[in-house]
């Protein structure tokens, strides 16, 4: 009877092991996964791999580099990408995984770069583009042939 006990301690004490490899309580008492659990945006380590839900990739240096949703393996909604600095690079609408929507991008010293729109993947309308000193460069209609 105490062998059946004490294999199941065993048992029970390398279960606990491993499940405490894959996660970690931060000192706010938040828990830290190495992907995203239960619909909720967790801090990782490595870049998250899913068909559904955020997506989130890192650079090196731990800074997030890119995030956005996923559906069914498709970017879905708004997409945010950033300097290793951590400073915004572009935010992009995409719709079944094509760009659909407003894109803007942005210097590394902040000032906007680019603004337009897309539908389906191609330029549409009017885009806007700056220097990096945030003056006014050109304007285009991608509407006009």
């Amino acid at each position: 009877m105490s062998r059946i006990f004490t294999l199941l301690f065993f048992a029970t004490c390398l279960f606990s092991c491993k499940q405490n490899n894959s996660q970690i309580i931060n000192s706010d008492n938040s828990v830290q996964h190495d992907t995203i659990r239960d619909n909720k945006i967790v801090k990782s380590d490595k870049d998250s791999v899913i068909n559904n839900g955020e997506y989130i990739q890192y650079y090196k240096n731990g800074v997030t580099k890119m995030r956005g949703m996923m559906k069914d393996g498709k970017r879905e909604g708004v997409w945010k990408s950033f300097y290793e600095t951590g400073s915004p690079w572009s935010e992009t609408t995409f719709k079944n995984g094509k760009k659909n929507g407003k894109t803007t991008t942005w210097y590394e010293n902040e000032k906007k770069r680019y603004d337009g729109f897309y539908i389906e993947d191609i330029e549409s309308g009017k885009w806007i583009y700056w220097n990096e000193k945030g003056e006014l460069v050109t304007e285009k209609n991608y509407d006009v042939k």
